[in-house]
């Protein structure tokens, strides 16, 4: 796809156009692709579902490889353990285990978002994450030389991840899995389903905003800096969940980043904390890790 609007593809429903959107489903396309863009000097960028994701009004420059189809296939081996392409949704893994009365995705049965995506950024709940049931990656670098690693050869801690610090892309992930009660996992499930939609907005978001400081959940910062609620043009600061900002309609991604300046701006004047984005910010001038 040439200058495919990128708010298509993020759960923000924001983003201007890639200039080139390409959706691999097998290793050796996606090893196709990296050849054909390192002999040409087109940059890439990789995404999943687009859960975590602000995309900048101008759009994305170079190729944007797209890993939602990759690999969909979900294999249960004999040793409880779970072998994954990166592409599959975390929640449709959580509750394919759960049915399987395998235990140790419990907590990631709400979380949006492919299982690669998950892994870069350690994405967690309830106390648990997903880096913690790793046992084996495989990767590719950008040149489509293949590696793969054990659990001691990664790091994972708060929302970080080995991934993060390098040009790799996950092409394969073992998770190891326990057995347990299925019905008591369903039971578990359903209470954490229920709690989340209790406390997270059903508008277009990209999940949390801001990274927790030590100690001090950012959602209750913000609430007490008074900002929940807030609008800047289409984006709002979710009243149900101060850490979440909402696409009301229209927003823009300028929208956000101004709404993010001023949220970062009250929780340091009332609160003297300073907060550090989680939410990923891509344009053509690459991408912003935060702060």
């Amino acid at each position: 796809m040439l200058d495919e609007p990128m708010r298509f593809h993020t759960s923000l429903r924001i983003g201007g156009p890639a200039e080139m959107l390409v959706f691999p489903s097998s290793r050796d396309e996606l090893k196709g692709i990296l050849a054909i863009a390192h002999s040409a000097g087109v940059p890439l960028f990789l995404i999943g579902q687009g859960t975590n994701l602000l995309v900048k009004d101008e759009g994305i420059k170079g190729v944007v490889v797209n890993l939602a189809r990759f690999d969909p296939e979900i294999r249960f081996l004999s040793d409880h353990t779970v072998k994954s392409g990166p592409g599959v949704p975390v929640v449709k893994l959580a509750r394919e285990a759960i049915n399987r009365g395998l235990g140790g995705l419990e907590f990631a049965i709400g979380i949006p978002g492919s299982l690669g995506g998950a892994l870069y950024m350690n994405a967690g709940a309830y106390g648990f994450s997903i880096g913690e049931r790793v046992t084996e990656v495989a990767t590719l670098d950008f040149l489509g030389n293949e590696r793969i690693r054990s659990r001691e050869e990664l790091e994972f801690f708060y929302r970080k991840s080995t991934f993060q610090d390098e040009k790799s892309i996950i092409v394969e992930i073992f998770l190891a899995l326990y057995p347990a009660n299925r019905e008591e996992l369903q039971t578990k499930a359903a209470q954490i389903q229920k709690m989340r939609r209790s406390k997270q907005p059903h508008k277009p978001s990209a999940g949390s905003v801001f990274r927790n400081p030590p100690g001090n959940p950012a959602g209750l910062l913000i609430e007490k800096a008074g900002v929940k609620g807030h609008v800047i043009g289409g984006a709002q600061v979710s009243t149900l969940h101060g850490n979440f900002i909402v696409n009301t309609g229209g927003a823009t991604a300028e929208d956000v980043l101004n709404l993010v300046e001023w949220m970062r701006t009250r929780v340091r004047e009332t609160q003297g904390t300073e907060l550090e984005l989680e939410i990923k910010v891509v344009g053509r001038d690459g991408i912003e890790r935060g702060r």
